[in-house]
């Protein structure tokens, strides 16, 4: 009779714990495993620093004060990413811990989006604005913001908008980069292989 009592003990024991964890309401979807993310930070990859990069956004927000008007652009920068280039458009997301906790801010993920290269061009256009970049005037701009870039087919050259994030005048040093569509030159390290 013990032996039962133990028995019967253990089975509603079982029974409680069973019943113990969360009901699904009737109708009710389970929570999806591949659901979407939020929103990553997009934007250009303007910067690199070892393995780290500095993404801005290139969608303004205006602020200003005494009735003045300034734009701001978001920036900032990841680590954990070593393979993005300058130039590339990205989209990237956190592991989840606050962005200023560690600065910068670790990549979990992130994704680049390629535009595609235009018929008869010989450089994509993270190359052409990789140069614009480079060049003497693009090397002016303090923090760049690429604001748009076309390619001319029948100039053979590429032109690259951009603004300084960190100027403090009305049109924010706004300059147009005309770049060469020339193939790039091999490093000796890609002729060695």
């Amino acid at each position: 009779m013990a032996s039962r009592n133990i028995v019967l003990m253990l089975l509603i024991i079982l029974i409680l714990t069973g019943c113990s964890q969360q009901v699904q309401k009737q109708g009710e979807q389970p929570p999806r495993t591949d659901a979407p993310r939020e929103k990553g930070f997009t934007g250009y990859v303007v910067d690199r620093k070892e393995n780290s990069i500095l993404v801005v956004d290139p969608e303004h927000k205006d602020i200003g004060t005494n009735g003045e008007t300034s734009r701001y652009y978001p920036e900032k920068w990841f680590s954990n990413v070593p393979d993005s280039q300058i130039g590339t458009y990205v989209e990237v997301w956190t592991d989840g811990s606050p962005e200023v906790e560690p600065y910068p801010g670790r990549a979990e993920s992130i994704a680049e989006y390629a535009a595609a290269t235009p018929a008869g061009a010989k450089i994509s256009e993270a190359d052409a604005i990789r140069g614009g970049i480079y060049l003497s005037d693009g090397k002016e701009i303090s923090l760049p913001v690429i604001e748009n870039v076309e390619f001319h087919a029948d100039k053979g050259i590429w032109t690259v908008r951009m603004r300084d994030a960190m100027s403090t005048d009305d049109n924010q040093a706004q300059i147009e980069l005309e770049v060469q569509d020339v193939e790039p030159v091999e490093s000796v390290q890609e002729q060695k292989k």
